[in-house]
């Protein structure tokens, strides 16, 4: 996919004063009271509704980021909705003449004044086009772009004089703000949303039980996108799919092998399947709004693949390796407390049959535990979560015997059969075999030679110990202070010693080495209670 600049307009001062809106941002900050109780999950989801629509929108996209966000946050920010007035259809018809360049009756034959939806960001009116081809115009409200824009650099600044920290939570705000503008971004540049219907759509060829809307380029461009207008009914519409005789279980198993696909083979998914966004027509699952798109590269897909086995095969050391190998550690790694969470993870779902797994809970504790370990996951993993999550809410909608876990475990398995070379895997396992027995044949020689090393004396085994390293700091720190008051007890005794002398020059009648003795001895033994007083905290 190319990434293009996005280009942002002037906003006009009336509508946008830099200075007020920060002080606005810093007034909800206070009324809250955050910098003093902690920004709860609550406090948080009341602040983006105090601060408006763009917030808003920030917040609901930051719900699926997981990897992010503590879970309770996003859970908390599934709850907010925008309550948008819509736009005025002169209001519409400018903007889309502005983005496409030519007068709106040139454009379209006609376009319905009343929108079929509205957001915060863009509202939906249906259209046709002169050749008579009926299309829909997603058209961007004046200036959101520009002013989440600014809200983005605002809310970093605010975010810094404040010192926004969750409470009992350690976050990188800062690193949440450029998360949320890259994400932000993506929904706001229509032309990637088209790019990526277009991608689905080829990633789709001869398959023929699904679809998405044709996108119109001419009539696309980064603030207007126009499609074809799709006549069907929500999937999750039971009275219709039974009233036009389609087959509940067939749709649920289509929809999930259709969206195992995109995920495993395609590496380009649908991050947010929900019913809304999922229509049936002519006998077709068609996948509506391409704004979210998660993605996951080779290494990621096999990673997967990887997780899914070691559960159903119930391998607890391939999944370690598969949760180590899908992050990257922000810290060190505490290797028996994972491996220990682990096994705890491994012990309730392993023991489950495979019909009873909820894949979107197993994967969503994986990456719980992966974020408490400190282990940074790529975006696109924690957007599957939730895109499983979803998906597995629709089939239950459907009310059907489908199980996602077994389709999951299932083509997982028919992909390994697929790319098992029996050839390549003999001539691997030949040469394995003769790399071993060439080495065996030095085993004696190598054997004779550590058993003498030992007699003399020479061998030197390197233990590197695991999961010490607070015992070994409480050791270092207890050290530092024994040896402390060891030299502090040898001034008192030394300039004991010295006062029982006449020694010359004196202050106060003691001899002034051991004056000088004495308030050394005096500071050591406050800086020792300081330093203890400080540790115990």
């Amino acid at each position: 996919m190319i990434r293009r600049e996005m280009k942002l307009k002037s906003i006009p001062k009336e509508m946008f004063d830099e200075t007020k809106r920060l002080e606005e941002i810093a007034g909800v900050i206070r009324k809250h009271n955050i910098v003093k109780n902690g920004l709860t999950p609550e406090n948080l989801r009341h602040i983006l509704e105090d601060l408006g629509p763009t917030f808003i929108k920030i917040g609901q996209i930051m719900s699926s980021r997981t990897d992010v966000l503590p879970k309770e946050y996003c859970e908390e920010l599934e709850l907010l909705r925008a309550e948008v007035k819509p736009l005025e259809i002169d209001v519409v018809k400018k903007e889309i003449e502005t983005e496409l360049g030519k007068p709106i009756n040139e454009l379209f034959k006609s376009i319905d004044e009343k929108p079929l939806g509205c957001a915060s960001i863009a509202q939906v009116h249906a259209a046709i086009l002169p050749d008579g081809r009926k299309v829909v115009i997603k058209v961007q409200r004046p200036y959101v772009a520009d002013m989440m824009m600014k809200d983005f650099g605002l809310l970093s600044k605010a975010a810094k004089m404040a010192k926004i920290t969750p409470a009992n939570q350690t976050i990188d705000f800062d690193m949440v703000v450029q998360e949320l503008k890259e994400v932000s971004i993506n929904e706001l540049d229509f032309r990637i949303e088209a790019e990526a219907t277009m991608e689905f759509a080829h990633n789709m060829e001869g398959i023929n039980y699904v679809a998405c809307p044709i996108i119109e380029k001419e009539y696309t461009t980064q603030r207007v996108m126009t499609m074809s207008f799709v006549d069907g009914f929500s999937i999750g519409n039971l009275e219709k799919i039974d009233a036009n005789g389609y087959d509940r279980k067939e749709i649920a198993t289509k929809l999930v092998n259709n969206f195992l696909k995109q995920v495993l083979d395609d590496g380009m998914f649908h991050a947010d399947p929900h019913q809304g966004n999922l229509e049936i027509l002519n006998g077709k699952i068609i996948w509506l709004d391409w704004g979210m798109v998660g993605r996951l590269g080779k290494k990621e897909q096999n990673i997967l693949k990887t997780a899914i086995t070691a559960v159903v095969q119930k391998d607890v050391n391939l999944m370690k390796n598969a949760v180590l190998s899908l992050g990257k550690p922000k810290k060190e790694i505490n290797h028996p407390e994972l491996f220990n969470d682990i096994d705890n993870i491994m012990d309730r779902y392993c023991s489950m049959d495979l019909e009873d797994l909820n894949i979107g809970e197993l994967l969503g504790e994986v990456v719980e535990l992966a974020s408490y370990h400190g282990i940074s996951l790529p975006q696109g993993f924690s957007m599957l979560v939730r895109a499983l999550v979803t998906i597995e809410g629709v089939v239950t909608k459907l009310n059907v015997d489908v199980n996602m876990a077994e389709l999951f475990s299932g083509k997982v398995m028919n992909d390994m059969l697929e790319e098992f070379d029996l050839k390549k895997e003999l001539v691997s396992d030949t040469r394995a075999v003769y790399e071993s027995a060439k080495k065996s044949l030095s085993l004696p020689a190598l054997s004779s030679d550590m058993i003498k090393s030992v007699i003399k004396g020479q061998t030197k085994i390197n233990i590197e110990p695991v999961g010490f390293e607070p015992l070994m700091k409480r050791v270092e720190n207890l050290v530092s202070d024994m040896i402390l008051c060891i030299i502090m007890a040898s001034l008192i005794v030394s300039s004991s010693l010295i006062c029982t002398t006449n020694m010359q020059p004196q202050i106060l009648g003691i001899p002034a080495l051991g004056f000088g003795g004495f308030v050394v001895a005096l500071g050591m033994g406050i800086y020792l209670i300081i330093k203890l007083n400080k540790r115990n905290k």
